[in-house]
Parts: structure tokens; C-alpha cells; sequence
């Protein structure tokens, strides 16, 4: 156990929207007015076991001092490492993504939200992702408060619901992207993310930085992840750790089809016996 700073760990009122960020340093503020004692507060961070606190023990309205420890899920981690080493993989990157480049346009989701995109396995065979790629695009409206804002990635398997399952790497991996970035791409080679059979979920989680101080509970932030149409619904969204739910929402530039992000990916197969 160590005294590790927990930068932008997710604090959520299980089932409610009310929430809040741990900040670089690993302090937060969390209003709990709208709670009760029959509430529980989950703690939640990328490479750590989830926390659950009872509201019953703030029964009083004054301001609480809580510290908290989450304990690493690193025994995963260095299973899945050690099992990838001993694969081979063909030296043919396959670049896959959600939709097309050619229909494309900004969407500003506020902070807390999480959005996660199936990224469908044409081949059925076991691989990697080796490269991701996003874009973005910035934009201001005059009628709204805009606020900048980071994202946070998340790999997941499928469940046996077709919804986002488990953590495939517990890497805090915050991607904090300038007002004037266009394209974003990571470099996933040798971080051992596996892309299995089936295909897998990419969350993409908005992150509010520590210097934003929010004025107003109708906002916008930037810069926004480009979307793209889909024939097929493939995104889940859930309010930071709380359930995912499935959008059934169409675009409505196009009726016929659905949104998701524009998430290009590179995958390496394994090479067979």
C-alpha cells in the first residue's frame, strides 16, 4: 500500500447523478445536500478495486474531511503482460474504426460522462490494438458557458449482454488535448491490450481539469470528439461508474442511422499454429 496521489478518481452517489473528480493532487469537494443516509458513495479509479462508503455515517450537515485508500489491481496487470510476451503476431496492422471520416461532426458531452464504442472484430481471431486515433475539433456558443475539458480512455470485453464488461488494462491513461488539436493518436504497441474474438468496448470518459470552475449546470466543453453515422447502434454511455446504458437515440442529421465516436484503431492478429 502506498501513499500514491489518486489523480481524477471518479466519485459518484451510486445511481444518482451527483459526482465529483479527485484533482491532480488528490483532493475533492462533494456536495452531498441532494443525499440520504440510504445512499452509498462508490470510489472508483483505473487500476484500482472500487471503494464503497455508506452515506449513513454523514448524518450531520456540516463540511467532512474523508481520506480514502483504494488497493491496485496490479496482479491482473502482470498476467496479462506475462501471457502477451509468450504470442506472436503478425507483422499486418489492420486499421478498423467505428464509421466514416467523410460524416463527421463535434459533440460537447458535460463532465462525468462516459461513452463506450464497440469496435467490431471482422476477422474473429485474437489480436492487439497497437494505435488509437481520435479527432477533435473546438467550438464556442455564445448562448453557453464553454469550458475545456480532458478525456479519459478505457478498454473493456463484452459481457454476456453485449455491454461493457471488464477492464482490459489499468492504466490511467488522461488525454488532455490542446483548444487548436485536430488529431490525437497513442501509441498502444507494448501496452498489452488484447482484441479478442468478438471485438471489444473503447470508453472515452470527460474529464473536468482542475482550473475549470463551473458557473452554471447548462455548459458546453471543448474541445469535442468528432462523431461519426452508424448503420449499426454501437455506443453505451453511463454517468461516471454508475450503470451503462445502451443509446438508442438516432443522429439527427441522418435518421436512418446512429452516432458514435470517430475511433479509428490498428490491430495486430496472432499468428497461427
Amino acid at each position: 500500500m502506498s501513499n500514491e496521489k489518486l489523480s481524477y478518481a471518479n466519485l459518484v452517489i451510486k445511481g444518482k447523478p451527483i459526482g465529483a473528480y479527485s484533482n491532480e493532487n488528490g483532493c475533492y469537494d462533494l456536495n452531498l445536500s441532494k443525499t440520504t443516509v440510504k445512499d452509498t458513495l462508490i470510489i472508483s479509479l483505473i487500476g484500482y478495486k472500487n471503494k464503497a462508503i455508506p452515506m449513513s455515517q454523514f448524518k450531520e450537515e456540516k463540511t467532512y474531511q474523508l481520506n480514502f485508500q483504494l488497493i491496485p489491481k496490479t496482479e491482473h496487470l502482470k498476467e496479462v503482460l506475462i501471457l502477451d510476451k509468450k504470442k506472436r503476431y503478425s507483422h499486418n496492422k489492420i486499421q478498423l474504426s467505428t464509421g466514416s471520416r467523410k460524416q463527421t461532426y463535434p459533440s460537447s458531452l458535460p463532465y462525468g460522462s462516459e461513452t463506450a464504442s464497440f469496435i467490431e472484430n471482422p476477422k474473429h481471431k485474437k489480436g492487439k490494438l497497437t494505435e488509437l486515433h481520435l479527432k477533435f475539433k473546438s467550438r464556442i456558443n455564445n448562448d453557453y458557458k464553454t469550458y475545456k475539458t480532458y478525456y479519459r480512455l478505457a478498454f473493456y470485453d463484452v459481457n454476456h449482454l453485449g455491454f461493457p464488461g471488464a477492464l482490459l488494462h489499468f492504466e490511467n491513461i488522461i488525454i488532455k488535448p490542446k483548444i487548436d488539436t485536430k488529431n490525437y493518436k497513442i501509441d498502444l504497441e507494448d501496452k498489452a491490450i488484447p482484441f479478442f474474438k468478438n471485438g471489444i468496448f473503447i470508453g472515452i470518459e470527460t474529464i473536468k481539469p482542475d482550473d475549470v470552475t463551473i458557473e452554471s449546470s447548462m455548459y458546453l466543453t471543448t474541445p469535442n470528439v468528432l462523431y461519426t453515422h452508424t448503420k449499426k447502434n454501437l455506443e453505451y454511455s453511463r454517468f461516471r461508474s454508475n450503470e451503462w446504458h445502451k443509446n438508442k437515440r438516432k443522429s439527427v442529421f441522418k435518421k436512418k442511422f446512429y452516432t458514435a465516436p470517430f475511433i479509428k484503431v490498428k490491430v495486430l492478429y496472432e499468428k497461427e499454429d
